[in-house]
C-alpha cells in the first residue's frame, strides 16, 4: 500500500524535474543565441551611428539631376558589393533547414521518415538566424563606413542597378516579406532622394518631361509605400549609366540577402527571414 502511494507521489515529481530541464535548456539557448546576436546587433547600431557623423550633411543624398551614377561611385559600390557578398554563402548555410521543411511538405503522407532529421535542421537555422541578420548589418554598416558611402545613397544604386532582380518572381516569391520589394521605411528613404533630385532638376533647369516623369514616379511611391523606385522601367540616362557594369553586377547580386541590404535595421529582416 505504501509502495503505490510513493509511485503515485514520484510520477508528477518525475514530470516537473523533466518540465524545469527542458525549461532550464530553453533558457540556455536563448541565452546563448542573445549573446551571439547582441553584440552585433550593438555594433551595427553604433557603426550606423558614426557613419552618419563622418558623412555629416553628405549623409543625405541627392541623385544628380539626370538621376546618373557617376562612374566612380559605382566602382565604389561594386567593391562594397564585393565584401558582402561573402555573407550570402552563410545566409545559404542558415537556409537550408528552412528549405528542407518546405521539400519535407511536398512528400507524400507515407514518407516523412527524415521527420527527424528535418526538426533538428530547423532547430539550427532557426537558432542560427537572428545572430547571422545582427552580423550582416554590423558588416554592411562597416563597409559602408569604410568606403565613405551612405545607406541612402547605397540604397539608391542597389534599387536601380539591381532593378530587373529585385522585380523578379523568384526573387519576390522566395525572400521578399509580402512579396513587396520595399519596405515603407526604405520607400520613404528613396523617395526623399527622388524628392532632393527633382529640387536639383529646378534649379538646373532641366527640361519640363523629365520633371513630369519624376513627379509622376513619386506619387506612385507615395501611393503603393511597397513599390519599388522607378519599377516600371529605368529613365534612359540612368540606365545608360549602369549598363557598363552589368555583368559585374550580376554577379555580386545575392537573392538570399536582397530583403536586407536596404533596410536601416532588422526588424523587417528578421520578418522576411521567418517568412
Amino acid at each position: 500500500m505504501s509502495t503505490l502511494g510513493k509511485k503515485k507521489f514520484s510520477a508528477p515529481k518525475g514530470c516537473a524535474i523533466l518540465a524545469a530541464v527542458i525549461f532550464g535548456c530553453f533558457l540556455l539557448v536563448f541565452a546563448v543565441v542573445g549573446i551571439q546576436t547582441w553584440g552585433p546587433l550593438k555594433n551595427a547600431r553604433e557603426s550606423m551611428a558614426e557613419l552618419d557623423k563622418a558623412l555629416g550633411p553628405n549623409v543625405t543624398y541627392r541623385p544628380a539631376p539626370s538621376g546618373e551614377i557617376p562612374a566612380d561611385r559605382m566602382e565604389v559600390f561594386l567593391t562594397l558589393r564585393a565584401s558582402l557578398r561573402t555573407a550570402c554563402d552563410e545566409y545559404g548555410d542558415v537556409q537550408q533547414g528552412f528549405d528542407q521543411v518546405e521539400a519535407l511538405d511536398a512528400q507524400e503522407a507515407g514518407d516523412l521518415s527524415d521527420v527527424g532529421e528535418v526538426t533538428v535542421g530547423l532547430g539550427k537555422a532557426s537558432l542560427a538566424i537572428t545572430p547571422f541578420l545582427a552580423r550582416f548589418f554590423e558588416l554592411r554598416n562597416s563597409e559602408l563606413l569604410a568606403k565613405s558611402m551612405g545607406l541612402q545613397e547605397y540604397s539608391y544604386i542597389y534599387a536601380t542597378a539591381y532593378h530587373d532582380q529585385l522585380l523578379s518572381r523568384q526573387t519576390r516569391h522566395e525572400i521578399f516579406s509580402d512579396g513587396m520589394p520595399l519596405s515603407p521605411k526604405a520607400s520613404l528613404m528613396l523617395q526623399g532622394c527622388l524628392s532632393r533630385q527633382l529640387a536639383a532638376m529646378d534649379q538646373a533647369g532641366v527640361e519640363a518631361m523629365g520633371q513630369d516623369a519624376l513627379t509622376a514616379e513619386l506619387k506612385k511611391m507615395e501611393d503603393d509605400p511597397g513599390r519599388l523606385i522607378w519599377q516600371d522601367g529605368l529613365p534612359s540616362s540612368l540606365g545608360a549609366s549602369i549598363n557598363p557594369y552589368r555583368e559585374r553586377l550580376d554577379k555580386m547580386f545575392c537573392g538570399a540577402t536582397a530583403g536586407l541590404e536596404m533596410e536601416h535595421g532588422s526588424s523587417r529582416a528578421l520578418r522576411v527571414a521567418i517568412e
